[in-house]
């Protein structure tokens, strides 16, 4: 693997950049090869050469380290601790449409397809990106093209006409939002601006729900990419990364901003990465490109209530 220095001087598109690994070995967890098996019905002698085939395309529409680093098949939320809960809020009734979910920063819409595996009816499933061709790309990754009827929008969650283009009519109407590894991509402003837009899709009911996963730190605070090359120039920026308490208290923020305030159970759970540790442990692997003390792993969900 060349060391972090050589890889500044590298190409983005280089498949010798340190989160392009070589070798899927370790990489693909047993429940998505399993999704690829039984939902995609892609043979178990097969599977292999197709996430590389894939994964390359992935990589020739955008080299992120997610897509190097496999992660792109990574079911984090199955780990969540409110996957059960969501389960149930996600049951259809015969009565009315819906209830929706929206997956925001989906990928290749993985977690999607693995509701849609676990029964909920893929109708019912929203994902958006930034990038397009991921989303479309994501119909070959999954082999469903003509079973997989969910909603699947490119957008720019910052966008001023955001509600107006691309999610116009999805104000309250998703019962459950999620975001994992999304939110850590953005400082602290950029953070409450888009809960501020994901609180205006969330159903006004009790009992909807925003949660996620991401990397965090302890104690919450600003870091930066290891390799700051990374990064156009334009789009260099400081992350904020959280913890419980950082978290509960951007939360509070946003509350107050969004004229919610008491509105809202949250509730959240950091992980510090062990020392030494590599990729594995719970979804914290994906912590390669961050670097300093007390990296690790963050759930949360904030519940109207």
């Amino acid at each position: 693997m060349a060391s972090l220095t050589s890889s500044l001087k590298l190409d983005r598109y280089s498949k010798q950049n340190p989160w392009y690994y070589q070798n899927l070995t370790n990489h693909l967890a047993p429940d998505s090869r399993k999704l690829l098996e039984e939902y995609s019905n892609i043979l178990p002698k097969d599977v292999e050469s197709h996430v590389y085939k894939l994964r390359d395309t992935l990589w020739s529409q955008a080299p992120y380290p997610c897509i190097g680093e496999f992660k792109f098949l990574t079911l984090n939320l199955r780990k969540h601790p409110k996957y059960t809960h969501l389960l149930s809020l996600m049951q259809p009734s015969a009565s009315q449409p819906g209830p929706f979910l929206l997956d925001l920063g989906c990928c290749v819409a993985q977690e999607l397809r693995s509701l849609a595996h676990a029964g909920i009816p893929s109708s019912n499933l929203y994902g958006s990106d930034l990038n397009p061709k991921y989303l479309t790309t994501s119909y070959d990754l999954f082999n469903d093209a003509s079973t997989f009827t969910g909603t699947l929008v490119p957008a720019n969650i910052f966008s001023p006409t955001l509600f107006e283009d691309k999610f116009k009519g999805w104000q309250e109407k998703f019962k459950v939002i999620h975001a994992g590894l999304f939110l850590h991509l953005f400082d602290r402003e950029q953070q409450l601006e888009v809960c501020a837009r994901i609180l205006k899709m969330l159903e006004v009911g009790k009992g909807s729900m925003f949660l996620g996963e991401m990397v965090g730190c302890r104690g919450g605070g600003e870091r930066g990419p290891k390799a700051k090359g990374f990064w156009k120039k334009k789009e260099e920026r400081r992350q904020f990364l959280h913890d419980e308490e950082s978290f509960a208290a951007m939360w509070e923020d946003v509350a107050e901003a969004t004229g919610t305030k008491g509105c809202w159970k949250v509730e959240s759970q950091f992980r510090e990465r062990a020392k030494g540790a590599g990729d594995g442990d719970g979804g914290s692997k994906g912590c390669a490109f961050f670097t300093g003390v007390g990296i690790g792993w963050i759930t949360f969900s904030c519940e109207r209530v």
